[in-house]
């Protein structure tokens, strides 16, 4: 009985959805949304922003990523194929409008005096992103730019509370807030932070501690550990919460791109 049942299901499957799956098949995806032809770096941008949620952002702001991705995509001159998970959401509510941005972007990509280079950008900074120079000299055209517009959004500022025991758990070793020692950068995410004889990396302990960013403070209080953070990402080169609400009040991408990524050009391939 059950093998028949089966057998009925795989069946009705098919007449329900054989005339779609062979139409997807034969005309890919023109054949359902009737979309134009794109150059195949134009499929290798739409596949990369199909790949997170951007429904928050204005079209504007989803105009910057398509042109940064493309961006890498040249710089990197790597075929991004389409994962699973990316066809998975080509059919999701925002494709339209995702492919739209592709379109109205088509050929543009930014240059640093003339080179392709990598463009960082996280969600939001702590008020103020983080110079370049900290990664390397090679990345010294990473502004630090203030971002007064950050501390608005929603995922700004966190607060957390760890027992002491979980965190010396986490560290490996007995954790005794007399003995931490931080330093911190310019823009105060924290580069490098000590307890005793350990020392880790800002980014390092963040990711131990799975925090939202390395713009962490620690206090004692009650005898658990109260850990704030500020902003979202790594802190270098474009926020995109600013970026979203420089749109909103009319400024253009190059505008944008300047105020992060110093000698920046937007240009459009031939």
């Amino acid at each position: 009985m059950k093998k028949w049942m089966k057998s009925a299901a795989a069946v009705g499957f098919l007449v329900l959805f054989l005339p779609y799956t062979m139409t997807l098949l034969i005309n890919g995806r023109q054949g359902i949304h009737r979309e134009k032809e794109l150059p195949q770096l134009e499929y290798q941008v739409l596949s990369c922003l199909l790949l997170e949620d951007y429904s928050w952002m204005e079209d504007g702001t989803l105009d910057l990523m398509a042109i940064l991705y493309r961006t890498e995509c040249l710089r990197t001159q790597n075929e991004q194929k389409e994962t699973e998970e990316g066809m998975r959401s080509v059919y999701d509510k925002d494709y339209q409008r995702i492919y739209d941005a592709v379109v109205r972007t088509e050929g543009q990509a930014v240059t640093i005096d003339g080179v392709y280079k990598e463009l960082p950008y996280h969600v939001v900074s702590a008020g103020r992103t983080r110079e370049g120079t900290l990664l390397g000299e090679s990345y010294a055209y990473v502004r630090s730019a203030e971002c007064p517009y950050d501390k608005e959004s929603g995922a700004y500022l966190k607060n957390y509370q760890i027992s002491k025991e979980d965190l010396s758990k986490v560290l490996g070793e007995d954790f005794v807030m007399e003995v931490v020692d931080v330093e911190r950068d310019s823009s105060d995410y924290v580069s490098r932070i000590r307890v005793a004889d350990t020392e880790w990396k800002g980014e390092e302990f963040r990711a131990m501690l799975h925090l939202p960013s390395s713009c962490f403070f620690l206090e004692e209080e009650d005898g658990e550990i109260r850990v704030t953070v500020k902003g979202s990402g790594h802190g270098f080169g474009m926020s995109l919460y600013t970026a979203n609400r420089m749109i909103q009040e009319g400024a253009q991408p190059s505008e944008i791109f300047q105020t992060f990524y110093q000698d920046s050009a937007c240009i459009t391939i031939p």
